[in-house]
C-alpha cells in the first residue's frame, strides 16, 4: 500500500512538466534556439522542440508555385507546462492582401489535427487583409475557435492545380467555428534577412500560445496531434506534431484524491 501511494504522490509532481526552454510570445524565435547567420543550420531549435524544415529555393512550392513569398519555411512547437507553444517561419508577408483577381493570396490560420487523421477539430485564427485593405469579416484575431468550417486552397490532393477539387487536408483559413478562448499571439510584419540556407531571402516570423484546456473543450484526450499551416492559396503547407503532452489518463485522475485520503490516514496513524 506504501508504494502504491508514493506512486501516486510522484505521479502528481510529474502532471505538468513540460519544456525546460522559456518562451516569450514577442515574434522571435531566438529562444527557440533559431537564429540569422548560421546558414541552414539556423533553422534547428533548441533541444526538446519538435520542427519541420523545408528551406526552399526555386518557384515549385508544395503543391503549387508561388516563390519564396509564399514558401512555408519551419515549423516548431513545444508544450510547457499546461500551454502549447507554436512558432513559424515564412516567407509569406503576413499582410499579404487576399485579391486572387490580382494573383494575391493572404495569410491563413493555424489548424490542429487530433488523431492526426487529416481532419481538423481547432483553428487559431489570423486575420487575414482584404483587397480593399479591410480585414476579414469572421472571427477575432488569435481566437481559438472549436467546431471549425475551414476555407480549401487551389491544388487537388494529387499536387494539381483544380480550385474546383481541393485537398481537404489542407485546409486555408476558417469560414465559421465557436470561439472557445483566445491565444497568446505575435507576428512581424517587416521582413528579415540572414536567416536559413538562402540568407538573402526574406522572412517573417508567427509565435503563439494557448492553454491544453482549449484542446481537450474541443475533444482533444490526450492523443498525438499535428499541427498545419498554409496561405489562402494553399500554395505551400508544413505540419509539425509537438511532444508528448503529460496528460494523466481520467483513471489516473481518479486515483490522485485517494492517494491523497491514503497519505493523510497513513500520516493521522503514525502520529497516534
Amino acid at each position: 500500500m506504501r508504494k502504491h501511494l508514493s506512486a501516486v504522490a510522484l505521479l502528481s509532481l510529474n502532471i505538468g512538466v513540460g519544456s525546460a526552454h522559456a518562451i516569450t510570445i514577442d515574434g522571435n524565435l531566438a529562444d527557440w534556439g533559431v537564429t540569422p547567420n548560421h546558414g541552414a543550420n539556423g533553422w534547428i531549435p533548441s533541444s526538446g522542440i519538435h520542427f519541420t524544415i523545408e528551406d526552399q529555393n526555386n518557384s515549385y512550392l508544395n503543391p503549387g508555385y508561388g516563390g519564396q513569398a509564399y514558401d512555408a519555411e519551419a515549423m516548431y512547437a513545444t508544450i510547457q507546462g499546461n500551454r502549447l507553444y507554436i512558432a513559424l517561419a515564412t516567407g509569406h508577408n503576413p499582410t499579404t492582401k487576399q485579391d486572387p483577381a490580382h494573383n494575391s493570396y493572404g495569410a491563413g490560420d493555424f489548424a490542429i489535427d487530433f488523431g492526426q487523421d487529416g481532419t481538423y477539430e481547432l483553428g487559431i485564427n489570423i486575420l487575414h487583409t482584404l483587397a480593399n485593405g479591410n480585414k476579414e469579416s469572421f472571427g477575432i484575431e488569435g481566437g481559438v475557435y472549436g467546431s471549425p468550417t475551414w476555407a480549401l486552397g487551389l491544388w487537388n490532393s494529387a499536387g494539381a492545380y483544380d480550385p474546383a477539387h481541393p485537398d481537404p487536408t489542407h485546409p486555408t483559413h476558417l469560414t465559421n467555428g465557436t470561439l472557445l478562448g483566445m491565444a497568446d499571439l505575435a507576428y512581424t510584419t517587416t521582413g528579415q534577412t540572414g536567416f536559413g540556407q538562402w540568407s538573402g531571402h526574406t522572412h517573417y516570423f508567427y509565435e503563439m500560445s494557448l492553454d491544453l484546456g482549449l484542446l481537450t473543450q474541443a475533444g482533444w484526450n490526450g492523443s498525438p496531434f499535428n499541427i498545419h499551416w498554409t496561405e489562402n492559396c494553399a500554395n505551400d503547407s508544413i505540419i509539425v506534431d509537438p511532444p508528448p503532452a503529460h496528460v494523466p489518463e481520467p483513471g489516473t485522475l481518479a486515483l490522485l484524491p485517494l492517494g491523497m485520503v491514503g497519505l493523510m490516514a497513513l500520516r493521522r496513524r503514525k502520529s497516534a
